[in-house]
């Protein structure tokens, strides 16, 4: 028989004069229902149609069985105005999609020829067995009122194309199949024009939800017959925030005025916080240095411009190959990495990677360790782990990496030792492998580091919200005293009033730092002789 293949019209109540596009999911297969597979596809799918403008009204798992599927579809296919599935649609005798969807809509099957000639012909690129004639007619039998959608013909045809039932469209459930089938197809299913993105924003409150339920409560329900849903999400181990407020609307106009509510009634718990402060830097780092935010002062503003030209002038003199960033984890590189990302965005883009090296401590907190390879993650870095002393890495990392030659170091001069560098760019000493150290801010202060990371929404390690103000070796590092509120309970280390406090939580005769990194000078030893970083 035939086919009735065509490209895919607007589902039926697609064209409804304003109102939001309804869809379903329905996963199939019993490996999902055993958790033998975990199902990414409606994921995927919801957060798809989401971007699209279209409310996916319910979700549903079902196992491999006909009549329990043809219920499902049945039902789906009643209530909203476009139903997905995923998975059963192989040539196996588990895959029962598409039978349970003819007796949904009392059909019956048949076998596409077109179907077919794909199948056949992707057959014959394989040594064929004697059960491919049952495999094909198994995979090939579909509604006899089904069509097949094979994409966008501006982009391509699929080499498989997906099968249309009425409203209902039967997707892969091999999630690369899923997605790539969904590509394919959404542009058709869902057009743009036809499609009007949710008015979506997030406000973040630096106070547990619990003390704001009545008031939440009661702006939630004032607006949701204008079509705004407002969500409340507790976090806990966020360095800015403790909760996450939601707002969505069908409107823009809706969601703007609940939002606005919403800014009013909490304005003292508002916290300012970038969910993704390593993307799109170039144009965060020009807003914030506009004075967008309060926090900033000339002062800070000019050592912030300083370190980025700084930076940028570098780079400009040698070329990324033959640059790498010394990072540890602490505060000051912290800061540096994201100076430094902003700066390579712009002069090379955000796929450019950042070479850097970790050198490890003999005791380093497993915080610590986290953090420095989440965040590398993020920035995209591409970090190098050396072992032994600061000079023994270097060494490691000159014989392994000729090519580079200048090392970005988050030193400061207030730093243990920092009075002997004379520049915030100067060559190390002659009896230590030769770099070339450049320190972009050297002349911050305490609080304008802290300014920067928390002004910027910089992610850096969850110690210094503990109390600790500087970190090094686990075994002599201790939280500050300064910052003691009772007990074992510490304000965070932003929280600190006066910079020389820095590190008291140190101990002072074995004062090894991973805040900062100085290369000493040939002069100054440490009590065992050994050059070391501070």
């Amino acid at each position: 028989m035939g086919s009735n293949s065509a490209l895919p019209t607007t589902a039926r109540a697609f064209a409804t004069g304003g109102k939001r596009k309804t869809a379903g999911i329905i996963v199939i297969g019993d490996e999902i229902l055993n958790g033998s597979t975990t199902d990414t596809n409606s994921s995927f799918l919801c957060r798809r149609l989401h971007h699209r403008g279209v409310l996916v009204k319910k979700i549903t798992v079902v196992g491999d069985t006909i009549p329990e599927i043809a219920a499902d579809v049945a039902e789906f296919s009643r209530n909203y105005d476009l139903v997905l599935t995923t998975g059963g649609v192989g040539p196996t005798h588990d895959d029962r999609t598409y039978e349970a969807i003819a007796a949904a809509f009392g059909d019956t099957l048949r076998i596409d020829d077109d179907l077919q000639a794909v199948f056949e012909d992707v057959l014959s690129k394989y040594k064929q067995r004697p059960d491919t004639a049952q495999a094909i007619q198994k995979f090939c039998s579909i509604p006899s009122s089904a069509t097949l959608l094979w994409g966008d013909k501006v982009t391509g045809a699929r080499k498989f194309p997906c099968v249309k039932t009425h409203n209902v469209v039967a997707l892969p459930g091999v999630p690369n199949f899923c997605e790539s089938g969904y590509d394919q197809l959404e542009n058709a299913l869902i057009p743009i024009s036809d499609s009007e993105p949710f008015y979506s924003r997030n406000l973040f409150l630096g106070k547990n939800e619990i003390h704001i339920q009545h008031r939440l409560g009661d702006i939630a329900k004032a607006h949701a017959a204008e079509g705004v849903s407002i969500g409340s999400y507790p976090v806990v181990g966020n360095s800015y925030y403790k909760t996450k407020l939601t707002v969505e609307a069908t409107t823009k106009q809706a969601g703007q005025t609940a939002y606005a509510e919403l800014g009013s009634s909490f304005r003292e718990f508002v916290r300012n916080f970038d969910e993704l402060p390593w993307v799109d830097t170039v144009k965060k780092m020009d807003a914030f240095r506009a004075g967008k935010d309060s926090h900033i002062d000339a002062a800070f503003l000019k050592k912030l411009n300083d370190a980025l030209e700084l930076i940028e002038l570098e780079l400009g003199r040698y070329p990324l190959e033959q640059v790498a960033l010394s990072f540890n984890g602490g505060k000051d590189c912290t800061i540096l990495l994201h100076l430094l990302r902003v700066v390579i965005d712009k002069l090379y883009g955000p796929e450019t990677k950042i070479k850097a090296f970790h050198i490890l401590c003999e005791d380093e907190f497993p915080e610590l360790r986290r953090f420095v390879l989440d965040i590398a993650w993020k920035y995209n870095v591409q970090l190098r782990e050396l072992g032994g002393s600061l000079k023994s890495g270097l060494q490691t990392l000159q014989a392994d990496e000729p090519d580079v030659k200048v090392v970005f170091m988050g030193s400061r001069s207030t730093d243990p030792h920092g009075k002997f560098m004379k520049s915030k760019c100067q060559w190390t000493d002659e009896d230590w492998p030769q770099f070339y150290r450049v320190c972009p801010v050297f002349d911050w202060s305490y609080a304008e580091v802290w300014k920067g990371l928390r002004g910027l929404c910089v992610p850096y390690c969850i110690l210094y919200d503990r109390g600790y103000t500087s970190l090094g070796d686990r075994s002599k590092t201790v939280q500050n005293a300064a910052l003691r509120i009772a007990g074992d309970q510490y304000k965070p280390a932003y929280c600190l009033e006066e910079d020389h406090l820095e590190r008291e939580g140190r101990d002072k005769d074995h004062l090894i730092t991973v805040d900062s990194d100085v290369y000493l000078s040939k002069d100054v030893k440490t009590e065992n002789g050994d050059n070391t970083k501070a």
